[in-house]
Order: C-alpha cells, then structure tokens, then sequence
C-alpha cells in the first residue's frame, strides 16, 4: 500500500487542503493519506490556533473523506515538528508499506534546510505540488540527488491559510474557503479574532 502523508500547521485547514488529499487519492498517487497537524513547526513562527483547536479543525475538515486518517503523532510529540520523525513512526507502524511526502514545489527547493533530509528521502518518495503564487513550480521530476519526484504541475487553489487569518480578524466570512464544519468551529471557539 502508499501511504501519502500530509503534515501542516492546518492553521486554519482549508478547502485547498481537502481537494489536494481529493486529488493524491484521485490520481492514484496514493492508497491512502495521513493529516498530520504539526505542533510546532521549525519552518514558521508559532500558530495562532492551538494544536488541540488545528487537530480538531482537521478532524472535521476530514470526517467524510475515505482512505484518510488525521494523526495526532507530532501534536503529542515535545519538541519541534520534525517531518523525519513523523516518517520513521509511520515507517515503524507499516513496514510493509510505501511512504510518500506531500509538499509544494517551495518545499522542494529548500529540502536540504530540513531536519535529516538524507534520512526523509530514504524514508519517502516525495509528490511535489507546483505553487505558481509563489513561482516557484517543480523543474524537473528528478529530486535532490537524483531521487524520484512525483510532480503534479496542474493543482492551483488559490486559497491560503494566512489570507483565511487576515479575512477573519476583519470580521469578514470565510464559509466558501473552509469546510463549513470548520467555519462553525472556528465562530464557536471565536478563533483569529482580533
């Protein structure tokens, strides 16, 4: 079986979240996929949700959707978020199975700033999603080292977790860029407001 994993801050989940796992599953790039909501990531400063509040938005965000597990491994973890140690969990749990790391093309470019790189790649092929905001699309299907890259050049979602933060602290609506689960969760807990 491939396992997909998706980590994130989720801070909040969004609509592109969920139809880029829709796609993984769709394409057949993956049998399976793990949202993992990052504690606390080494790559961004501190989230303005708390985990418990990011799980839960996750949790909700993917309550519908088949073949997709929400892992709270990194949540309980202390520490720093390290993706390497999310795999080597995961490779632990199913060693019969293939790993495979989701990320944005900017991801890619700035793999070798990772926490053990060498080790993630031989953890995980990686599926790498072209982010033409930020200009940055894959080059080549080739990875650091010569290593195998799955490219998907044509996913655009222009939704991002940093403009959902901006609307809600103006006081503006976000039901069209959130699971509508996740819009009543974020109103209930009044979370990103100013």
């Amino acid at each position: 079986m491939i396992r997909a994993v998706m980590g994130g801050s989720f801070d909040p989940v969004h609509n592109g979240h969920v139809a880029l796992v829709h796609r993984v599953l769709s394409d057949d790039l993956a049998d399976h996929v793990h949202v993992i909501p990052a504690a606390r990531s080494p790559h961004k400063s501190d989230c303005l949700a708390t985990s418990a509040h990011r799980l839960a938005m996750v949790h909700l965000a993917f309550a519908e959707t088949a073949r997709v597990t929400v892992e709270d491994l990194e949540v309980l973890r202390a520490g720093p978020s390290f993706t390497v140690d999310t795999l080597e969990a995961l490779a632990r749990r199913y060693p019969e199975d293939e790993l495979r790391l989701l990320c944005g093309a900017d991801n890619l470019a700035g793999l070798a700033d990772w926490h053990r790189p060498e080790r993630l790649l031989d953890l995980a092929e990686l599926v790498v999603f072209a982010r033409p905001a930020e200009g940055t699309p894959p080059q080549s299907a080739e990875g650091p080292d010569g290593r195998r890259v799955h490219r998907v050049d044509d996913f655009h979602h222009e939704v991002s977790s940093t403009g959902i933060r901006a609307m809600l602290a103006a006081g503006k609506p976000v039901d069209t860029l959130v699971p509508l689960q996740v819009a009543a969760y974020i109103g209930t807990h009044r979370l990103y407001r100013t």
